[in-house]
């Protein structure tokens, strides 16, 4: 009899005080008995520090992506793609990278991660938002902690810091002319907004260029409920436009959606591998966004002028491409593996 699984839901939220910034000295990496099945943590911060050390302008590529849980597609087709044809400097990830990242099965789903991506994770950092399949556990345990936060979720925190080497499970890092910031699941809270707004507000003050990532979205015209996306402005993205945010990444919801609120571009790139959601909430769509989806028995690709520019049989994987070159910002969305082109943003000029 298949165990049920267990769907970290927005009622557990898991609030971790302190940052990491990769600017300042990594803790040193725990020894490999103490990761995820005996393997070496993927130290994203160790990698930059090398990249720092190349790179003297204000010149780079990164790809966002998420979603993977480990597809097929994620390990056969999107992974290949980018160590053998984007070469970006970085990766974001949005999250759900793995299908059960707590409880006693854990360490088996962070292994997989490392045998399907860990050769390109060595090469280049991957740097990462927590989602709800890093915390969630195949298991229900019955041990709670003091707050009666069952303890697969908190294993699946543990594990997912000990896999990148974090100290915390948001953080932020700075390359060059930019700062990261990757936000908690399911969204800042108490501690961790005032983190953010610290973080908005030093970010803003350097000049710097701003990008934020997390999992759950702030809008979609994809499958998760209003209760989870309610799709209207609140505490957090008030702060985005307050600081200037140039760009706000999630994934969650399967589809690939970029719309612009209140002058901030809030992209889902959850094509990484896992199924592709249907356009339940597409009527919320404004004229000018761009989505992908399924729509009954198709997959369906919806330009800015709000016409099916592209009609499939069979779900496609994508990644989000961004350059930046001083001050200008371009973004592309890119079919995997065919490379087409579905959208274009310019972020900054």
């Amino acid at each position: 009899m298949r165990t049920r699984l267990l769907v970290l839901t927005g009622m557990l939220i898991l609030e971790l005080g302190s940052v990491l910034r990769a600017g300042e000295v990594t803790p040193p990496t725990p020894p490999a008995n103490e990761q995820p099945n005996g393997s070496e943590s993927f130290d994203p911060a160790a990698l930059m520090e090398k990249l720092r050390a190349e790179r003297k302008v204000d010149q780079f590529a990164f790809i966002v992506l998420g979603d993977t849980k480990h597809s097929k597609s994620f390990s056969g087709k999107v992974v290949p793609y980018i160590a053998d044809t984007l070469k970006p400097d970085f990766v974001l990830t949005t999250g759900d990278m793995v299908e059960y990242g707590g409880g006693p099965n854990g360490a088996d789903f962070w292994s997989r991660l490392s045998k399907e991506a860990g050769a390109d994770m060595r090469r280049r950092p991957w740097w990462p938002a927590i989602g709800n399949h890093e915390l969630a556990a195949r298991h229900i345990l019955n041990k709670k902690d003091e707050q009666g936060v069952p303890q697969g979720i908190l294993d699946g925190a543990a594990a997912f810091k000990k896999f990148y080497s974090l100290k915390e499970t948001y953080y932020s890092f700075t390359f060059r002319n930019a700062c990261f910031i990757a936000l908690p699941w399911p969204a800042p809270k108490g501690e961790s907004m005032t983190w953010l707004e610290a973080e908005l507000k030093k970010a803003k003050d350097a000049r710097q260029h701003i990008f934020c990532f997390n999992h759950r979205p702030f809008y979609t015209v994809g499958s998760k409920s209003l209760g989870e996306v309610p799709g209207k402005p609140n505490n957090v993205t008030e702060l985005f436009g307050k600081y200037g945010v140039l760009a706000m990444f999630s994934g969650h919801d399967h589809i690939y959606y970029r719309t612009v609120r209140d002058g901030i571009p809030y992209v889902i790139s959850a094509g990484g591998g896992a199924s592709i959601y249907e356009l339940k909430r597409r009527a919320e769509a404004l004229p000018e966004d761009v989505f992908y989806g399924q729509s009954g028995k198709d997959y369906l690709y919806v330009n800015a002028a709000k016409k099916v520019e592209r009609k499939s049989a069979k779900a496609e994987q994508f990644v989000c491409v961004l350059n930046v070159d001083g001050k200008s910002v371009k973004m592309k969305t890119l079919a995997v593996p065919s490379g087409e082109v579905w959208d274009e943003l310019e972020l900054a000029k």
